[in-house]
Parts: C-alpha cells; sequence; structure tokens
C-alpha cells in the first residue's frame, strides 16, 4: 500500500466516524437500515475514491474482522451453510473486485439491500430519477482534493499553499467548536494535528516551523478543551500540558498564557484549588494584557473564592476589567472562535465567582448579563456551551435564593440541548442545582427535571463510543 492511499484510507476513516458519530448522536435507538444507507451515500460523497461496499461497512462502523464475524453470525442465524471467507477475499471486493453470485446473494443479505447499492452491478436507471448524492459534501470533497493534491505537488519541501491552508483549517475547526458537537470536531482536530507533525518533518524554514508548533499546540489546546467537556481531565490536563510545551517551542506567549489557563479550568473541575490558582498565575507572566489576560485574572479570582480568599478574588475581578482594554493577541482576538475570549464569557465567568463567593443576588445579575450578551452578539460567536453554562448558574442561584419557579424558568432553555451537547461542566454544574433543591418544598419538579437532564449526556456518549470503537 502506497503512503498516499493509506493518507486516503485514514482520511476516509475520519469521514465515514465523524458522519456515523454525529448521525448516531440525532437518534434514539439502533439506525434502520435507511438511515445506513443514508450515511453509506454520505461517506461515499465524501471519498468517492472508496467502493460503495466499502462504505457500507464504515457506515455499520466494522472493522474487515468484525465484519466478517457479522457475516457469519448472519449465516447461523438464517441457518445458511457458512462459507470460508478470509479476510484477503474481502479486501479485494473492498478494493473492487466482485464476488460471485453465491456470495453476491449472502454479502446483500448481511447489509440488507441490492446488489447495485452494493457497487456489484449496474443501475440503468435514468440519470434524472436517481437519488442525486448530497451537494455540498461534494463540494467539500472536491476542495479537498484540489488541496491535498496541492500539497503534494510540494513534494517534500512546505510550501506556502500548504501551511495556509492548514492555518485555515485550525482557525475553522476552532470557530465550529462554539457552535457544533465536540465529538465529532475531536476526530478532525486528531486528523489535523497529524497534518501538522507529519510537515514538521519535512524541509521547513525556521519561520514555517514556529508556524507549524503554534498550529499543533493550538490543536492540543483545543483536543484539550473537548476532553474536559467529555469528562476526561487527566488527558485534557496533558493535551493542555502539551499545548504549553508547543507554544514554548512556537514562541508564542498567547498559547503559553491560553494552556495554563486550561491547566488551570482542568484543575478547578478537579478541585485542586491551588493549583488552578498557580497556573493562572503563571499565565500572566506570559500574558500581561488583552482579552487573554482578561480570562487569566477570572480565573485566578474562582480560584481565591473557592479557596476562601476574599479579598483577592475581587481583586482579580477588578484586574480582568482593566485588563481588556489595555491591548490584543493573534490567538484570543484574531484566530478566535473557541479561544476568544468576549465580554459574555467573562459575565458568565463573574457569576460562577460570586456564586463561590456565596452572593447568588450578584450571580443572578452577572448570569443574566452574560445571556443577554450572547442573545444579542453576533450567531458565529454564540457559544451554546458557554451559554447554556451561564444558565446553569442562573439555575443554582434561583435556588440558593429559595426561588424554584426562577429555577425553572431559567431551565426551560437548556433543557432543549441535545444530548451531544451536554458537556461535562453542565451536568455537574446542575447536579449541584439538584442537590440544593432536594432540600426545598416545591423543588420536586426541577430536581426530576435535572435528573432525567444529567443521565444523558456528552460523557455518556462518549463512553459509549469509545467502548463500541474497543470492541
Amino acid at each position: 500500500m502506497t503512503q498516499s492511499s493509506r493518507g486516503g484510507d485514514r482520511a476516509t476513516l475520519a469521514y465515514a466516524t465523524i458522519i456515523r458519530n454525529r448521525t448516531l448522536a440525532a437518534l434514539q435507538g439502533p439506525p434502520s437500515v435507511a438511515v445506513i444507507q443514508r450515511m453509506v451515500d454520505e461517506i461515499h460523497a465524501c471519498a468517492p475514491q472508496q467502493t460503495r461496499f466499502k462504505c457500507w461497512r464504515l457506515a455499520h462502523g466494522w472493522t474487515v474482522e468484525e465484519a466478517i464475524e457479522h457475516f457469519h453470525a448472519m449465516c447461523d442465524r438464517q441457518r445458511i451453510k457458512r462459507r470460508g471467507l478470509s479476510e484477503r477475499s474481502w479486501r479485494e471486493w473492498e478494493a473492487g473486485s466482485r464476488p460471485d453470485r453465491d456470495y453476491t446473494d449472502l454479502l446483500c443479505r448481511l447489509f440488507e439491500t441490492g446488489p447495485v447499492q452494493l457497487g456489484f452491478a449496474q443501475d440503468y436507471t435514468p440519470e434524472g430519477l436517481r437519488t442525486a448524492p448530497p451537494a455540498l459534501d461534494l463540494i467539500a470533497t472536491a476542495a479537498d482534493e484540489a488541496g491535498s493534491h496541492a500539497e503534494q505537488a510540494e513534494a517534500s519541501e512546505l510550501g506556502s499553499g500548504a501551511l495556509e491552508r492548514l492555518r485555515t483549517q485550525v482557525i475553522w475547526v476552532g470557530k465550529r467548536y462554539v457552535s457544533e458537537a465536540p465529538l465529532p470536531l475531536f476526530v478532525e482536530m486528531r486528523e489535523l494535528q497529524e497534518r501538522t507533525r507529519r510537515a514538521l518533518d519535512k524541509r521547513i524554514h525556521p519561520q514555517q516551523a514556529r508556524e507549524l508548533y503554534f498550529l499543533t499546540g493550538a490543536l492540543c489546546g483545543l483536543m484539550a478543551n473537548v476532553s474536559m467537556d467529555m469528562d476526561r481531565l487527566i488527558p485534557a490536563d496533558t493535551l493542555a500540558r502539551a499545548a504549553w510545551t508547543y507554544g514554548k517551542v512556537a514562541g508564542h506567549p498567547a498559547l503559553m498564557g491560553w494552556a495554563r489557563g486550561m491547566q488551570s479550568s482542568v484543575a478547578l473541575w478537579d478541585k485542586r484549588y491551588g493549583d488552578a490558582a498557580r497556573y493562572a498565575e503563571e499565565g500572566l507572566t506570559h500574558l500581561h494584557a488583552g482579552s487573554g489576560a482578561t480570562r487569566l485574572h477570572m480565573l485566578r479570582a474562582r480560584s481565591y473564592a473557592m479557596l476562601g480568599r476574599t479579598r483577592e478574588a475581587a481583586e482579580a475581578l477588578a484586574r480582568a476589567q482593566d485588563a481588556r482594554t489595555a491591548g490584543r493577541d493573534e490567538l484570543h482576538d484574531e484566530i478566535g472562535g473557541e479561544f476568544a475570549f468576549r465580554p459574555a464569557k467573562e459575565r458568565y465567568y463573574a457569576a460562577v465567582t460570586q456564586l463561590h463567593l456565596g452572593d447568588p443576588g450578584r450571580a443572578i445579575e452577572a448570569a443574566r448579563d452574560s445571556l443577554s450578551l450572547y442573545a444579542a452578539g453576533e450567531p458565529e460567536n454564540r457559544s451554546y456551551g458557554c451559554e447554556s453554562m451561564a444558565g446553569a448558574h442562573l439555575v443554582v442561584a434561583h435556588l440558593m435564593e429559595g426561588d424554584p419557579a426562577g429555577a425553572e424558568e431559567a431551565m426551560e432553555p437548556i433543557l432543549a440541548l441535545p444530548p451531544d451537547r451536554r458537556i461535562s461542566s453542565l451536568g455537574a454544574t446542575l447536579d449541584t442545582g439538584r442537590a440544593l433543591v432536594s432540600a426545598q418544598r416545591g423543588g420536586e419538579r426541577i430536581a426530576r427535571q435535572i435528573e432525567s437532564f444529567c443521565a444523558v449526556g456528552l460523557p455518556q456518549q462518549a463512553r459509549h463510543a469509545i467502548s463500541e470503537r474497543n470492541r
């Protein structure tokens, strides 16, 4: 197998994983044959160089070995004599060879479809009556093929076009994180990072190396965020630490400061409040001004509040407001997306800090400010994760004030959040609210809502996806 074919297989597997995870996340139960067919069409549209037979296996999420096991199990269920099907034969069919009539019939039984759909027979339906493949996916595929070919044309040296493309893709995956489900994006981030690391093995100039180390570190940071959303704190800390190291190698203070802030966030959720404060303080030695520094001051404030250092928490809140207007940097203000720290997110952090300081009244005010800013802001900057977290802290603040009716009202928009966007910290915050309301009269309804909401979320989906992959 050539290097290019291995790269094509990896890209196809990445497409298939993204499509399958996204599709299954929207279902209440196992996919029907019709749903599998739609996934096959979408995978084939993204990877038209692959046979439709291979796309059927990928749509089911099977390895070749698993597909053969399912084939034999199907024979046993239908009381059909087992055949001596080998891995070599299966791979030959996926490469374009056609099985004989007996095997074609059995494979159609396995996938509950026909030979045309498996790519083993010609479709003579008039062109105008055929189902068109997804146009948007074909457009994306054409662009991806053109970009990949352009990269190959630059041979062993990394050209400016390849580097620009990598940078653009990193920027866009960071922007999409604000509004899209994290789990499929993680697959893309990992594939992108593999490409940035491969690019570092080419003949590159020092400035290109700096850019590639920066992009690799930025992807580590994004993957750290996804890991934390899925309640995987140890991998999140490891990835954040790697982001800091890449930032140091690249000589990129903004990335180093952001990465220390990510470690501070992980430590906060891990209840290591002293570590959280130290990480935020160290981040400020690299990042002195601008919205990135504001984020670090807000993380300091949250950490100090949890440590009972009330005066220092108040001082950090004041410093955060002053830092925003004092400067800008490439990561937080130009690339933005998940790296941005806009006023709406600052007010959400303020609500968290006020809750930890035992002031639910100010927390309600800050959470409402945050929600208003998100509602009035640009749609592409409306982070569903931070907006729902602001709402969750508003729920908790109302419950702290003994106001279950206000908490129920704040809970309504959160209940509409799909399971693949119910990040770990959201469930943990609402579970705190459930503990509060259990001791209050009239709070049974919202307690049940919270319990039901927290039972199905992104961490559970991630664990299921990992266990399925390892089966």
